[in-house]
């Protein structure tokens, strides 16, 4: 039930609402020119750069759910949160003409091959979308690239978008799902669905970011299955991707997973420490700062699976350098670190939180690390995993080792179970807040 209507829009309401809940030390550097738009299934939080949007995630995304469900009721719990940088980025919506928007994705000229850094965990996405651009339909079609948020499949994306167009490739069609999903319910309420299927049944490459965002969407399914046989049909390469695989797409039809594993299907996992250092240098330098190899370590100690919060903590770096004049020490970069991640004193392990939730959810560990699919086990582990994504530095593949050996999409699966159940489930909501309270004041 959403609470009665009043003369202020839905964003100032929130903010209004946010301004309430964030120390007033941290809401004029944070959140001055941050605004809230409700869109039909999104809140966008528009903010001024990738800097405050990695921030405001890891230190208030709970805190602003909370809000949208506050200010929203029963509809906030329906509404997913994204993060929208309002400078030109990646993923903001281009128009190619005056008045028209296509939703295709602006290629950002640094995201090429050339600036990727390659280690273990992403060597084969790479190898093979170097494959696929510079073979387009031959080497591996379709490419489907998952993975976590932030480790890089967009860049890669945009890298074979960039080497397609400059290898002669006409009307490569680099866009995101959510932009094709728009596209077409305007084409069917217009009355234009035969420009849409023109627009996209005739790209000589067809490349969608975040394709898990059909699931559920059964109209959309059927388009994109009929779009996806034109262009492959014809030889044509199409590029997936995704925050899982194709089989672990909840709600993605069956005919649909099973196209997308035709070609190669490529998993990328979160950079190892030595990559993270190599990626942490890259993006100093890039910026005309040096940071001394103990430092650069000890922020990429801070920060293991996320190749954006990576780029978060160079600039704030440079920010401290520029606008703060301070020199970079490792005891000056951890202090902006803390205020960037949280203080990392504060962290837990997993152990700890293990057995606050064994004794809890009355579960031994044994049980917690087993294959056992029983609801009485699931809850829990997922529970654990959720506190020790939020409460400890563990990647979510440490999580998942540590839990019996899981994958990370069990462990974003998991994490995203529990935040999504907390606000309709009452007596997880309280068993869940029992352990945190116990976890804070250790």
């Amino acid at each position: 039930m959403r609470p009665p209507a009043t003369d202020k829009p839905t964003g100032v309401r929130i903010l209004n609402a946010l301004k309430q809940q964030v120390p007033p030390e941290l809401w004029s550097p944070w959140f001055d020119g941050v605004t809230f738009v409700e869109e039909r299934r999104e809140i966008v939080v528009e903010v001024p750069n990738m800097l405050h949007s990695t921030f405001i995630q890891q230190r208030f995304s709970s805190v602003v759910k909370d809000i949208v469900v506050e200010v929203l009721g029963d509809d906030g719990h329906e509404k997913q949160i994204q993060y929208r940088v309002t400078t030109a980025t990646v993923n903001e919506v281009s128009h190619s003409k005056p008045g028209h928007n296509d939703g295709r994705i602006p290629l950002n000229q640094s995201l090429t091959f050339d600036a990727f850094v390659t280690g273990p965990s992403n060597q084969l996405a790479h190898a093979a979308a170097l494959a696929v651009a510079d073979n387009p339909g031959g080497s591996y079609n379709p490419f489907f690239l998952h993975g976590s948020v932030g480790l890089g499949k967009t860049h890669l994306l945009q890298a074979v978008a960039h080497r397609l167009r400059s290898g002669g490739v006409s009307n490569v069609v680099t866009i995101s799902c959510a932009s094709f999903t728009n596209d077409f319910i305007s084409a069917l309420s217009s009355q234009k669905i035969d420009e849409f299927r023109s627009r996209y049944r005739n790209a000589g490459a067809l490349l969608i970011d975040d394709i898990q965002f059909l699931c559920d969407k059964e109209a959309t399914q059927e388009e994109f299955f009929h779009t996806f046989n034109e262009i492959y049909n014809q030889e044509r390469q199409i590029f997936l991707t995704s925050d899982a695989a194709p089989s672990q797409i909840m709600g993605l039809s069956q005919r649909l997973v099973s196209r997308f594993r035709l070609g190669l299907v490529v998993q990328m996992d979160p950079p190892d420490l030595e990559t993270r250092m190599a990626i942490i240098q890259r993006k100093a330098e890039a910026r005309g700062i040096s940071i001394p190899l103990d430092v650069v370590e000890v922020m990429a100690q801070r920060v293991r699976d996320n190749i954006r919060e990576l780029e978060g903590a160079v600039l704030r770096v440079e920010s401290m350098v520029r606008h703060e004049n301070h020199p970079i020490t490792i005891d000056s970069v951890t202090r902006t670190l803390d205020e960037l991640l949280g203080d990392s004193s504060t962290r837990i392990d997993l152990r700890k939180i293990e057995e606050l939730v064994c004794e809890e959810f009355v579960v031994t560990t044994s049980q917690l690390h087993s294959a056992r699919r029983t609801r009485s086990i699931v809850l829990p582990r997922q529970v654990c995993m959720y506190l020790g994504r939020r409460f400890t530095n563990c990647s979510l593949g440490e999580i998942g080792q540590y839990f019996g050996g899981r994958d990370h999409s069990t462990v974003l699966h998991s994490i995203e179970k529990i935040r999504n159940g907390l606000p309709l489930d009452a007596g997880l909501r309280r068993s869940t807040e029992v352990i945190e309270e116990q976890l804070r004041r250790s």
